[in-house]
C-alpha cells in the first residue's frame, strides 16, 4: 500500500520544514505545487517570498521522493491537479496536506495499518488547532470539524474541488472500491488520532490567511478587521483582554459567531508531536520576530 502526500504553498514557511520531514519516512511521493492563485497574483506576487522555495530546496530528499512544480494559478483546484500531473501510477492513496499540519508518526503507522486492513476509501481527521503560540488550541466548531484529508486513489483520478477536498475518478465504477469512509470522530475516539494543526499561529500567517478568506473566499462570512481587532489584541493583551475578546465575538475565529458557534480557546495541555518539540525554540524566536516586525510589543 503506497500513499502519495500532495501540497499546494505559497508563503508557507511556518512549520513547512517539519511538517515534510515528519512524513517522508512514510511516503512513495511528497508531490509540491508552489506559487500563487489569481488573488495572490493580483496583489503582486508571482511565488512564494518568505523563504518558502528555499526550504523546499534544502530538505534532504536521499530516495528521490519530492517532486515540486512551481507555477501561477488560476485557484487552488487548478493547483491541486498540478502535483497530480506529477503522481506515480502505483500509488494507492492521495493524502492532502496543508504546509501547517503535522501528524505523529505512530498516528501515520495507525492511519496506513486501518488503510491496509480495511480497505478503506477516505479518511476525516479531527484537528488540533493552535492559535496564537503553541499553549492554546480552538474549540468548539473549529475541535468538532472534519478535515477530509486522505482519498483512494486510480490511474486518472483527479481534484474535483479543493473546498471541499473532492477526489474524482475517470476509471469505471465497477473498478472502484465500494465507498468505505473513516470518520474524524472513529480516529480520535478509538485510536486517540488527530491532525497537530498549526494554523493560527504566527502572526504573518493569520494575516496572509485572514486577508484571503476575506477578500475571496467568504467575503460575507469572516468578520472585519480581524487581524487588528481579534488576533493581535488576543496574542499581545492580558487575560482580561483575551476573555473579553472571546465573550464579544464567542471566540476567536475569523468566521462570524452567527456563522460558525462557538469557537473559544483553551490550553493545550497534551504534548506536541517530537519534531515539534525538538524545534521549539527556533519556532517561538520565528513567532516573536514577526510580532517584533508588526511593532507590537
Amino acid at each position: 500500500m503506497k500513499i502519495a502526500f500532495g501540497m499546494i504553498v505559497l508563503n508557507g514557511n511556518y512549520v513547512l520544514e517539519e511538517c515534510i520531514r515528519s512524513i517522508y519516512p512514510y511516503a512513495n511521493q511528497i508531490l509540491i505545487a508552489e506559487g500563487p492563485v489569481q488573488y495572490w497574483q493580483d496583489q503582486g506576487l508571482a511565488g512564494s517570498t518568505d523563504g518558502t522555495r528555499e526550504v523546499l530546496r534544502s530538505i534532504p530528499d536521499p530516495d528521490n521522493k519530492i517532486q515540486i512544480v512551481h507555477g501561477q494559478f488560476s485557484e487552488k483546484d487548478d493547483q491541486c491537479n498540478a502535483y497530480m500531473q506529477m503522481l506515480k501510477p502505483d500509488n494507492d492513496y492521495i493524502w492532502n496536506l496543508d504546509c501547517d499540519e503535522i501528524f505523529k508518526p505512530q498516528d501515520v503507522e495507525t492511519i496506513m495499518g486501518l488503510l491496509d486492513e480495511y480497505k478503506i476509501t477516505s479518511v476525516g481527521f479531527r484537528s488540533r488547532s493552535f492559535y496564537g503560540g503553541f499553549d492554546h488550541v480552538l474549540g468548539g466548531f473549529e475541535e468538532g470539524a472534519e478535515f477530509m484529508r486522505i482519498r483512494k486513489i486510480y490511474p486518472g483520478s483527479y481534484w474535483a474541488t479543493h473546498r471541499p477536498p473532492t477526489i474524482a475518478h475517470t476509471v469505471s465504477r465497477e473498478k472502484q472500491w465500494p465507498e468505505r469512509h473513516l470518520g474524524h470522530d472513529a480516529l480520535d475516539q478509538q485510536f486517540g488520532v488527530r491532525m497537530y494543526h498549526y494554523s493560527y499561529v504566527f502572526p504573518q500567517q493569520v494575516k496572509q490567511k485572514v486577508s484571503y478568506y476575506k477578500s475571496a473566499v467568504s467575503k460575507e462570512n469572516c468578520i472585519d478587521n480581524y487581524f487588528e481587532n481579534i488576533y493581535l489584541p488576543w496574542v499581545t493583551g492580558s487575560q482580561s483582554t483575551r476573555s473579553r475578546i472571546e465573550e464579544e465575538y464567542d471566540g476567536v475565529h475569523e468566521f462570524k459567531p452567527n456563522v460558525r458557534g462557538s469557537c473559544k480557546t483553551k490550553l493545550f495541555e497534551e504534548e506536541h508531536p517530537q519534531i515539534i518539540l525538538d524545534n521549539m525554540d527556533k519556532l517561538k524566536n520565528k513567532f516573536q520576530e514577526q510580532l517584533d516586525e508588526l511593532r507590537i510589543y
